[in-house]
């Protein structure tokens, strides 16, 4: 056998190649793609079987990642196996290249042990379904949009269009705020001097309006909920109303809940208390 030292010599390379290594070498290429295109077919079939099953476009979206993730890491496998066997067709002493790359695995994990971190995590979070593309979502400081998930990192794009790249290992505590549904809370203060009754009445009907509101009471999914008086504030009562919607609606429907209560108020004359300062000014006599 030749050994590793000798592979730079390229003359004696050549001598040990001849018709039949050359066929050799040929059906170990044809088989390679032989045996790729069968597992791309066989991790194709597994996941449209899993994803005909499943109506969320996101959680598709989760498996379609993993299926490339799957085919990249069965390609990878097929290379590493037919290239060793060409080598070995060739005469190339495979143990020092081996134990070469032992060595260097060794080296490589210590030094890329972030990486592999993150790579674990990443999996973690694509295989629970933990986030989806398109969710919003708060990872410690960083909150925003999530725009792209991969084995390494996600990227947010917060509400200012600032993107956050956020390491898959650093992930310890997400805070999903879109998930399945959405609960927006409205807090409306109301003076001591009012008739609270008469308040909520008037909230109630402004929730009967915004359900049948065209545009937004689709995102509504059930009956509004109105409490009557949430906290005593020192210049205020809070009553709250809180809603159920689809995900991603909320500041929407909590935006528009707002305008309809203030127009009301100011025509029923129920004025929302603020805090104000009275400034009083004291002239000075001169002598």
């Amino acid at each position: 056998m030749i050994n590793v030292a000798d592979i730079k010599n390229l003359e004696m390379l050549i001598e040990k190649i001849d018709i039949g290594v050359i066929i050799k070498i040929s059906l170990e290429i044809v088989f390679y793609f032989i045996f790729l295109f069968i597992s791309k077919k066989l991790i194709e079939l597994f996941f449209n079987k899993i994803v005909s099953k499943i109506h969320d476009t996101e959680i598709k979206r989760q498996y379609n990642t993993i299926q490339v993730l799957c085919n990249s890491i069965a390609n990878i496998i097929l290379i590493l196996f037919f290239f060793s066997n060409i080598l070995g067709d060739l005469g190339v002493d495979m143990k020092p290249i081996l134990a070469t790359a032992g060595v260097l695995g060794v080296a490589i994990g210590f030094g890329a042990k972030r990486f592999v971190e993150d790579i674990i995590s990443g999996l973690m979070i694509l295989l629970s379904g933990q986030l989806r593309v398109g969710d919003y979502i708060s990872i410690g400081d960083s909150t925003g949009t999530v725009e792209k998930i991969n084995l390494a990192m996600i990227k947010l794009r917060a509400y200012n269009g600032d993107v956050h790249y956020v390491r898959n290992g650093l992930i310890d505590k997400v805070v999903n705020h879109t998930r399945d549904f959405s609960h927006p809370i409205v807090d409306i203060p109301v003076s001591y001097n009012d008739d609270v009754i008469k308040i909520t009445g008037v909230l109630r009907d402004l929730c009967r309006q915004i359900q049948n509101d065209p545009n937004l009471g689709q995102y509504i999914l059930s009956e509004p909920e109105i409490i009557a008086i949430d906290a005593f504030n020192d210049s205020s009562m809070l009553v709250r109303v809180r809603f159920k919607t689809n995900a991603m609606q909320q500041w929407n429907v909590h935006r528009f809940f707002r305008i309809m209560v203030k127009q009301k108020f100011d025509e029923l004359n129920i004025s929302i208390p603020f805090n104000q300062l009275d400034v009083n000014l004291i002239q000075s006599k001169e002598n």
